[in-house]
């Protein structure tokens, strides 16, 4: 049984492991190509905060995502007002009532990637860029 558990754990390890160089490379592929993306965080699709990036906490924030992937037309994250102005094949597009930028929603088998892109970004773009990393996320969920 210990044997049993100690598998589990290394497998979940690893998996983790791999998320992060995923994630790790999308911010510096995305900073190199100017995207625009400030941060990303990783659901699953039953609400478990994944992984995250430092400057992006969604720790209690999941059932909002959750809400918008289930048809919400509007949602708060961090004080701001945020409206869908897309729903598009790769993802949801959020943009800020005040103008402070987009968050994007790029849903997968079992979870969703989620990232904040700043006000110059365009997100459709980002979309489109942040769906090829989701893809990648599908086995490790």
């Amino acid at each position: 049984m210990l044997i049993l558990s100690f598998k589990l754990i290394y497998k979940t390890m690893v998996k983790m492991e791999e998320i992060r160089k995923i994630i790790e490379e999308l911010g510096i592929v995305s900073l190199e190509s100017n995207m625009k993306i400030a941060g990303v965080a990783v659901i699953s699709d039953s609400g478990d905060l994944i992984y995250q990036t430092e400057n992006f906490d969604l720790t209690n924030h999941t059932n909002m995502v959750l809400d918008v992937l289930k048809g919400a037309h509007s949602f708060i994250l961090s004080n701001t007002n945020f409206s869908v102005i897309e729903t598009t094949n790769e993802g949801i597009i959020g943009s800020s009532d005040s103008g402070m930028g987009y968050v994007l929603f790029v849903p997968f088998h079992r979870g969703v990637l989620v990232s904040y892109a700043m006000p110059q970004a365009d997100p459709y773009k980002a979309l489109t860029f942040l769906k090829g990393y989701a893809i990648r996320l599908i086995s490790l969920i």
